[in-house]
């Protein structure tokens, strides 16, 4: 009789500690579901956007000197800095990608678009491909060059586009500039054009590791009607989790 009471005491103390093992396992994956990645080797310093209207010219020309369909570009600016001198691992690549809408506007269409040019007018100027359903991927490298998709291997920047396009046709036999005034002449407002949107931003380092981080931008910035190129600077990143994916 002791014999038996003693196994069964044994049984129940084992099976105690497998379910305390369980639970803390359990609150562990929670947590870092929660919070990610503690420490990272490199970070993002900051984000930097910038939108402004624009056009294309219309597919059904007409006798108008001026006959352009209007669409509204943000050029976004992802700078990553390395946590501390102490951190010999480089940047291999940093792939952006998954990118989905999570609130659409009324009008237009979504596009991304990759660099093509040299920073200034021409950074987007032969850009034709939509990489929406794609990624968009920088290689690590001494410099930055983002018309070569190189970004510093110790911390540099990287940028992409994302263009509202399609907003309405636009005619005139008078000059034109192009800013927001040409969206209120076709009967749209800043309400009209805001859409909301996601992406996830890979950094991968020399040893293959791999921190993910999901993003989520609220475009275009500013009040793009009334402002020629409102810019914006994103500095607080508290709701980006960053995880390691093999």
């Amino acid at each position: 009789m002791k014999t038996n009471t003693i196994n069964v005491f044994k049984r129940a103390l084992f099976i105690a500690f497998i379910l305390v093992a369980i639970t803390v396992v359990f609150s562990i994956i929670v947590k870092y579901d929660v919070e990610g990645e503690k420490t990272l080797p490199y970070n993002i310093e900051k984000i930097q956007i910038t939108s402004h209207v624009d056009a294309k010219d219309s597919e059904n020309q007409t006798e108008n000197i001026w006959d352009v369909n209007l669409k509204e570009d943000n050029n976004v600016y992802i700078y990553l800095k390395k946590a501390n001198d102490n951190i010999k691992d480089t940047i291999k690549e940093v792939k952006i990608n998954n990118f989905n809408i999570l609130e659409k506007s009324p009008v237009g269409e979504v596009k991304i678009y990759r660099p093509t040019g040299d920073l200034g007018y021409d950074l987007y100027q032969l850009s034709e491909q939509n990489y929406f359903n794609s990624e968009i991927k920088y290689i690590g490298a001494n410099v930055d060059t983002l018309k070569n998709l190189e970004i510093r291997n110790e911390g540099g920047m990287l940028g992409f586009r994302v263009s509202l396009e399609n907003l309405g046709n636009f005619t005139s036999n008078e000059g034109v500039t192009y800013n927001g005034q040409l969206l209120s002449q076709i009967g749209l407002t800043n309400e009209d054009i805001k859409f909301k949107i996601s992406f996830n931003l890979n950094i991968i380092l020399n040893n293959d590791i791999n921190y993910v981080g999901t993003i989520k931008l609220d475009l275009p910035i500013g009040d793009i009607i009334n402002e020629t190129e409102p810019l914006k600077e994103i500095t607080d990143f508290s709701d980006v989790v960053f995880k390691r994916v093999k």
